[in-house]
């Protein structure tokens, strides 16, 4: 592996593991990100589930619905791992028709395979954030199923924090595994060459950062936060 290549994979990876801690934090804007509003918007979900007046059947629709978002998200990570991994087991025919065979006509066949197993590697990371995601979203239902109805004698503060902290990370898990389809087309890029593939890799983030921090719904949410501040 050249220079150019090892370089651009090296950057790939800091960049991939980098990423999501500085997010969770808020960066680059720490005040004014989408991850970081949406802990305060859940905390006031929360809150609202203990005061109002029905009991939860709207809740507990909206968190079913993401349930079967991340198992569908899930299932096709899966479809896709299952399908790559038939490239890992055959000599690559460079001879043949495709995209992949034009630009990669050069490369021997363990080169075309670690790019395979890339590409795998971030849709392995979305799988593992969806089923997590699913996991904890099951434990929010039976924490909110659990807390005290309004005739019961119950701290409405302690209770909304024990909630917050069940239901935050299981939806941060589910924006994770999302976020991973971002390096996942990154990943790809490197198919076509190791510059592409850096290239990609600084675009993808680029784009995952001005949507936390400066789209429409990044500007949404943090209107609401401070209505809710």
């Amino acid at each position: 592996m050249d220079f150019l290549n090892v370089a651009a994979i090296v950057f790939f990876l800091l960049v991939w593991v980098a990423v999501e801690p500085l997010m969770a934090a808020g960066w680059p804007r720490r005040n004014d990100s989408l991850s970081v509003d949406m802990v305060r918007v859940r905390a006031a979900w929360m809150r609202e589930v203990l005061t109002r007046d029905n009991n939860f059947i709207g809740d507990a629709a909206i968190l079913g619905h993401t349930i079967n978002s991340a198992s569908f998200f899930g299932s096709a990570n899966l479809i896709v791992i299952v399908g790559l991994s038939g490239a890992l087991f055959m000599e690559p025919n460079y001879g043949s028709g495709g995209l992949i065979a034009m630009f990669a006509a050069q490369d021997p066949a363990w080169f075309f395979q670690c790019k395979v197993l890339l590409v795998m590697a971030t849709l392995l990371r979305g799988l593992s954030d969806f089923i997590w995601a699913v996991r904890q979203i099951n434990y929010c239902l039976a924490a909110i199923g659990a807390s005290p109805s309004r005739d019961e004698d119950r701290d409405i503060v302690s209770w909304t924090n024990a909630l917050t902290l069940v239901l935050n990370p299981a939806l941060r898990s589910f924006s994770v595994g999302v976020r991973s389809y971002y390096f996942t087309v990154a990943a790809a890029f490197w198919f076509i060459g190791p510059i592409p593939f850096a290239v990609a890799t600084i675009l993808s983030v680029g784009v995952l950062i001005w949507r936390q921090s400066w789209s429409d719904a990044a500007k949404g949410i943090m209107a609401i936060r401070k209505l809710l501040d």
